[in-house]
């Protein structure tokens, strides 16, 4: 076992960071807890790949948290001499000198025990330097800790003078007070920040799930490429479950009475009826032309995520040609097949989306993917620039499919408007869906599995 000091400052910055992985969204039962302070005495925390990989295997238990695990890890362990020094000094270097070192661990003390006074929504809502006029105000005119002892002599207007401090030595050192509440700003707003963390990335996340898609920049695009891979996991883990848990039938009468009969008839053990489950089948069709592309962008990646929950995926693209893209996928990763897809000049015939075009297309060339356990999923908005709409064609997608479902860009409100004939083929689907950011469209994949 690895012996060390400061064993309660320790166990306080792991409570800490454990409320920051809670506040980013990752799940952490009293069991994690348990086993991370079970295993912490086994280990040099010093090391700190050791400390990072003890910390990840007994409090993260859903693989695609790893990736929220990392960020909070880098940042609130971040610029430490040691990782748990007391403070992070290397970022307060210059500010703590002629301070004694009893002193600045009696405002370790006190800041610790009072922001954990305070609500952690209140925290997030209040500026650093509030909450640092809060923590001044509730100190007494002179204030002293243990040990060497501290004592902070100040007005209401202010800090001004000079204040006596005993070190280890017995020595009385003279700090400057101006220089010292410098420090005690920046130790507050170090804690803070590090409070903050989890908090922060959560809020990012939530911002961007819920910005309309076609308002993302290319760096926020880049940025979610990580999070809809971590969401289709997620999603994927979900519908397993549930899976598993429909998987069974109806109470086996015969069997259940026949096996209890030892008991006198009484029904001590039950027996169900197997129930099989084929896995259902997926056609994608999604409208790659300019005005849709980022919404095909997470379409795609998403449903490549969850291409096991099927018995068999089919992905087609189509601007005015339609034109299967289900190879792309199986021979290179998601992002190179999706960016060689919007360079393929096979999706462009004459001029803009003729969505009956394509649908004719897809009766006559593909129609073999359609069978009964087949659910077919359209992504586009509808606007056909004024051509033959195909919708002889589309009823028969409709009529050889088990669910045909429509996933629309386009405001509500829009439809039928100008070139947009989305009522009329809305009128063949199970569903038309207004999706405008990307957490529309998870929910929607999410719902469609309670239907097929």
């Amino acid at each position: 076992m690895v012996q060390r000091d400061g064993q309660p400052h320790i166990n306080r910055k792991l409570f800490d960071f454990i409320e920051v992985l809670r506040d980013a969204g990752i799940i952490i039962s009293a069991d994690e807890v348990i086993a991370l302070f079970n295993a912490v005495p086994e280990i040099d925390v010093s090391d700190k790949d050791i400390f990072k990989q003890s910390l990840k295997t007994t409090l993260v238990k859903d693989y695609t948290d790893i990736p929220v695990f990392n960020r909070c890890f880098d940042q609130f362990f971040s610029g430490r001499e040691r990782f748990f020094d007391g403070m992070d000094l290397s970022s307060l270097s210059g500010l703590r000198d002629g301070v004694p070192a009893e002193t600045i661990e009696d405002m370790n003390d006190m800041l610790d025990k009072f922001l954990d006074s305070l609500d952690p929504a209140f925290l997030m809502e209040k500026s650093e330097e509030e909450i640092m006029r809060m923590f001044l105000d509730e100190l007494p005119e002179g204030s002293s800790g243990g040990g060497g002892g501290m004592n902070i002599f100040r007005s209401r207007s202010g800090t001004a003078g000079s204040f006596q401090s005993k070190g280890e030595d017995g020595e009385t050192a003279e700090v400057d007070i101006e220089a010292m509440m410098d420090l005690l700003r920046n130790m507050m707003n170090l804690r803070l920040s590090k409070r903050k963390i989890g908090k922060e990335l959560k809020n990012r996340e939530d911002f961007l799930l819920n910005k309309f898609i076609y308002q993302l920049t290319p760096d926020e695009i880049r940025e979610m490429r990580e999070m809809v891979n971590r969401f289709g996991q997620k999603l994927k883990s979900r519908i397993s479950l549930r899976k598993k848990r429909v998987k069974r039938g109806g109470i086996d009468t015969k069997r259940t009475f026949r096996t209890n009969l030892q008991y006198g008839g009484v029904p001590f053990k039950l027996f169900y009826k197997n129930k099989k489950i084929d896995r259902p089948q997926l056609v994608v069709m999604c409208d790659v032309s300019r005005s849709v592309n980022q919404y095909s962008r997470f379409m795609l990646l998403l449903t490549y995520s969850l291409q096991s929950l099927f018995s068999k995926v089919r992905t087609f693209a189509f601007i005015s040609n339609m034109v299967e893209i289900t190879d792309l996928f199986r021979e290179m990763d998601p992002e190179r097949a999706i960016n060689s897809m919007f360079t393929d000049v096979n999706f462009t015939y004459g001029w803009g989306s003729n969505y009956g075009r394509c649908f004719d297309q897809f009766i006559e060339n593909y129609s073999d993917s359609l069978t009964r356990k087949t659910s077919v999923l359209v992504l586009g908005d509808a606007r056909n620039n004024d051509n033959d709409p195909g919708i002889q064609s589309f009823r028969k997608i409709q009529e050889r499919s088990r669910n045909l479902f429509w996933l629309n860009p386009d405001k509500k409100h829009l439809w039928d408007w100008n070139d947009s004939i989305a009522s009329l083929y809305g009128s063949c689907c199970n569903e038309m869906k207004e999706v405008n950011n990307f957490l529309d469209l998870s929910e929607f994949i999410d719902k469609l599995f309670l239907d097929i």
